[in-house]
C-alpha cells in the first residue's frame, strides 16, 4: 500500500459526497449482520479500486525513479558529467544542488511514509469501508463494483499504466544512453536534402554498393524494432471498428470519418512504400560510414529496444477496447447516473458525509506524518523553504 493509495480512496470514497454518486442517501440503521455484510462489500470495493487502478504500481514505479534515475541524473548534471551538458554556472549549479536535497529529503520521506502505510494498511481500508457502508446500501456498493468490472474501465486504467511506464520505464543507464546519443546527433551537421546526389546544391557522389548494403539493413532494424507496422494497424482498426462507430456522430459526419481513415490508411501505405525503397539510398548518401555504425548501433541498443517496446505497449493499451466495451461502458454510467438523479438527500446528509471523510484524512494525514523522522522532516521543510526563497537563475 502506497502513499497515493490514500489519494485514491479519498477520491473513490469523497465522490459520495457528489450530486452524482449512488453513495449519498442516508439509510436507516439496519441490523448488524446486514450492515456487516455492507461493510464487507465496501471494503471489497476499495480493495477493488486500488487493484484495478495500478495505484501501487504505478506509485511504486516513480518513487523508483525519482530514487534510482532522477536524484542520479541530476547529480551528473551538476557534477557537469551528463552526456551532451555543459557544467552548469555556480547559480544553475546552486539551484540544481538545492532541487537535489529535497528530492532526497522527499525520497526519505516517502520511505517513511511508506512504512506506516503497509503497517496501516487494514485499518485505512476498515475505516474507509465503514463510512461507505454508514451511507451506501449494499445495491448502491454493488452498482460501483460493476462499474469496476466492465472491461472498458478496466482498459482504460491498463492504459493509464502503459503510459506511466514511458516516463517510469527507463533505467539509469538507459537516460545516460539517450543524453549520449543525442549529444552525438547535436554535434553532427546533418543535411539530407543536399547530400542527395543530383538536388540542387549537392556536389556529393553517389554512395557505393557497400554503404547502401549497411544502410539497408539500419533501416531493415529500425523498422522491426519501432514496430511500426503493428502500430499503425491496430490505430486503423480502433479508428474505423471503435471510434468511427461509437463516437456522437450524424450519419454524414461518421461517414466523412470513415472516409478520412480510409484517406489515410492510401496514404500511409504509398509513402510506407515509396519511404522504404528511397531511405537506404538517402540514408546511405546523408551519412559516412562511421556515422551509420554510431547511428546503426544506437537502433540496436536496449535502450532504443525498450522505447519502441514500451510505445507499442502505450499503442496496444489504448486500443484494446472493443466496440462493444464502449457500448457496455456508456449504458451503465447511463443507468448510473439515473439511479443517483432518483436520490434525493439533504443538506444535513451532505454535511455528515463530508465531516466523517475530512475526519478520516485528518487523522490520516497525522498520523503518517508523525512516521517521518524528525530529521527528515525537518530537513525538508529546511529545503522547500530554500527553493521558495531563492532566485531562478536566469
Amino acid at each position: 500500500m502506497k502513499a497515493f493509495s490514500i489519494a485514491l480512496i479519498a477520491a473513490l470514497v469523497s465522490f459520495s459526497a457528489s450530486d452524482a454518486d449512488p453513495l449519498v442517501k442516508v439509510q436507516a440503521p439496519v441490523q448488524s449482520l446486514e450492515a456487516n455484510g455492507t461493510k464487507q462489500a465496501a471494503r471489497k470495493l476499495i480493495e477493488d479500486a486500488l487493484s484495478i487502478s495500478h495505484t501501487a504500481e504505478i506509485y511504486a514505479d516513480l518513487r523508483s525513479n525519482i530514487k534510482d534515475v532522477y536524484i542520479p541524473l541530476l547529480k551528473d548534471a551538476v557534477q557537469g558529467d551528463l552526456p551532451g551538458s555543459p557544467a552548469p554556472d555556480p547559480k544553475t549549479a546552486s539551484m540544481m544542488a538545492k532541487v537535489l536535497t529535497f528530492l532526497d529529503y522527499s525520497r526519505k520521506a516517502g520511505d517513511d511514509v511508506d512504512a506506516a502505510l503497509v503497517e496501516n494498511k487494514k485499518a485505512m481500508i476498515a475505516e474507509a469501508a465503514d463510512i461507505v457502508a454508514d451511507y451506501a446500501a449494499p445495491s448502491e456498493i454493488d452498482d460501483l463494483r460493476g462499474i469496476l468490472g466492465l472491461p472498458a474501465v478496466r482498459k482504460t486504467f491498463d492504459a493509464l499504466l502503459a503510459a506511466s511506464k514511458l516516463i517510469t520505464g527507463f533505467s539509469y543507464q538507459d537516460s545516460r544512453s539517450f543524453a549520449e546519443f543525442s549529444a552525438w546527433v547535436g554535434k553532427q551537421n546533418l543535411d539530407f536534402a543536399n547530400a542527395i546526389p543530383g538536388s540542387p546544391g549537392s556536389a556529393a557522389s553517389p554512395p557505393g554498393p557497400k554503404r547502401i548494403s549497411k544502410a539497408q539493413a539500419l533501416v531493415n532494424d529500425l523498422v522491426r524494432v519501432s514496430h511500426i507496422d503493428d502500430a499503425v494497424d491496430r490505430v486503423k482498426h480502433f479508428m474505423r471498428e471503435v471510434y468511427a462507430e461509437t463516437v456522437p456522430l450524424s450519419d454524414e459526419d461518421r461517414q466523412d470519418l470513415r472516409d478520412q481513415i480510409d484517406q489515410f490508411e492510401f496514404t500511409y501505405n504509398l509513402q510506407k512504400s515509396i519511404g522504404l525503397a528511397a531511405a537506404p539510398s538517402v540514408v546511405a548518401a546523408a551519412l559516412s560510414d562511421e556515422q551509420l555504425a554510431t547511428l546503426h548501433n544506437f537502433i540496436r541498443s536496449p535502450a532504443c529496444a525498450k522505447a519502441f517496446d514500451l510505445i507499442f505497449s502505450a499503442v496496444k493499451a489504448a486500443t484494446a477496447f472493443t466496440k462493444d466495451d464502449i457500448a457496455s461502458g456508456q449504458q451503465a454510467f447511463l443507468d448510473l447516473d439515473k439511479k443517483a438523479k432518483a436520490r434525493e438527500r439533504s443538506q444535513e446528509d451532505t454535511a455528515k458525509i463530508e465531516a466523517a471523510w475530512n475526519a478520516f484524512t485528518e487523522k490520516w494525514s497525522k498520523i503518517l506524518r508523525n512516521r517521518i523522522a524528525p530529521d527528515t522532516r525537518s530537513g525538508l521543510e529546511k529545503s522547500w523553504e530554500d527553493l521558495q526563497t531563492s532566485d531562478p537563475p536566469i
